[in-house]
């Protein structure tokens, strides 16, 4: 059971709290997992800070809605699994969740069959088994041989493999009954998995896991739903199996058929984070105009632009003298850009006009500029943040000068 939000930086957990209004689109997941024909595995994709815990935290909100409502729900388990890390094989506490949803009454039963899967799991080399299973080369893995060491000191014989592949039949049946007594002993409600913060697993872990949910994990009426960077686990894909013909994004779409891509934040969304972040209920807090804001993907995190606001609205609500002419918009930005690009604005940050200049000049083609590290130079979403915000249709000099300021201001409130 949840227990309320304590802190404006952690997971939303209530629906009242949904200022994003991505409700909807939890419950459309929701549905899916509740379907007979969903896939057995579903992604939930997004980058840091858009809200993949909270998009997860709804949907089991809205579950136990419905539940209390009388409605045959599925039966939803949620696991961190960047708590289990430590354990070297991420499929470890799925089956142990597993085990508990049969319960002790089970236990002669399934022992056994746990027992077993978890051998399997250990000794077997999934990702031969995957390629196998993709009609791809097997001379493409790198090493396969030390996948099988476990199940022979030397070099694999046919024997070998046969007794591999028994066991793998096994363990895959064997899987399917734990699933079958787990939801037995649950009114036989469709079992559904949300594995959270697969991207902060090492890459070997992670791609284990995915490979073992393909092989192994596999059931009916089962759906497992990674919440995931998908672009951090295909380079994880990638940097795995280097030297290949490997594509990390084409691997990743074969273990996850169904992806969902959490929508970005609107300027609706936009205001109401802005208006959480608010420390109190204060007289004569500036206020934010959203427009100002470049609509970039980089930029439009929710958690960043959380984080953003808090940090300005504490700035103008501190009792301390503020010694700048600058708007509140250019101190917004300026917060925003510290969050987004922290490694550029510890270069730009100056109470110096001239050494503001100076770095700006590296993006208006100046003839004097600060030099600047090529990624930075060149990155166009950082161009357009700075056009936007700091240059566009303002006078350099003036400009500078406020930047300068506004700088040396937020010094005073613990930024760089």
């Amino acid at each position: 059971m949840f227990t309320k939000n304590t802190n404006i930086f952690d997971p939303i957990r209530e629906m009242e709290l949904d200022h994003l209004g991505r409700l909807q689109f939890a419950r459309q997941l929701l549905d899916r997992v509740s379907e007979p024909d969903c896939p057995s595995t579903l992604g939930l994709y997004g980058s840091w800070g858009v809200g993949k815990t909270s998009i997860l935290n709804l949907m089991l909100a809205l579950n136990g809605r419905f539940e209390k409502e009388g409605r045959t729900q599925p039966l939803i388990q949620y696991l961190d699994v960047w708590r289990y890390e430590i354990s070297g094989d991420l499929s470890i506490p799925l089956l142990v969740q597993i085990r508990n949803l049969i319960g002790a009454s089970k236990q002669p039963v399934y022992t056994n069959s746990w027992r077993r899967i978890v051998g399997v799991l250990a000794q077997a080399g999934t990702d031969i088994l995957l390629r196998k299973a993709l009609d791809l080369e097997l001379n493409d893995v790198k090493g396969y041989v030390e996948n099988l060491k476990d199940v022979a000191p030397s070099k694999p014989t046919l024997r070998d493999l046969e007794t591999l592949m028994d066991d793998i039949r096994d363990a895959q049946d064997l899987f399917r009954e734990l699933v079958r007594l787990a939801r037995h002993a649950h009114q036989d409600r469709r079992l559904v998995f949300l594995i959270d913060n697969l991207d902060r697993c090492s890459p070997e872990n992670v791609v284990r896991l995915l490979e073992s949910t393909k092989n192994f994990l596999d059931a009916p009426d089962c759906t497992w739903v990674f919440a995931m960077d998908s672009g951090v686990i295909a380079s994880y894909i990638d940097r795995k199996y280097d030297d290949t013909q490997m594509d990390g994004n084409s691997y990743l779409d074969k273990i996850i058929p169904e992806q969902y891509h959490i929508p970005p934040v609107s300027w609706t969304g936009f205001l109401k984070l802005v208006q959480a972040a608010i420390p109190s209920a204060r007289p004569g807090l500036p206020s934010i105009d959203p427009q100002k804001i470049p609509q970039l993907p980089e930029v439009l995190v929710p958690r960043r632009l959380l984080k953003t606001a808090h940090r300005f609205y504490r700035s103008y609500a501190a009792p301390i003298p503020r010694g700048t002419q600058a708007s509140p918009d250019m101190i917004f930005a300026l917060i925003l850009l510290y969050n987004t690009w922290p490694a550029f604005y510890e270069r730009f940050s100056s109470n110096s006009p001239d050494h503001v200049r100076g770095v700006l000049e590296n993006f208006t083609q100046g003839s004097n500029p600060i030099p600047l590290p090529n990624d930075l130079i060149e990155n166009r979403s950082l161009t357009h943040y700075i056009h936007s915000c700091f240059i566009k249709g303002k006078h350099l000099d003036e400009t500078c000068g406020l930047l300068a300021s506004g700088m040396n201001w937020l010094r005073e409130m613990g930024l760089p």
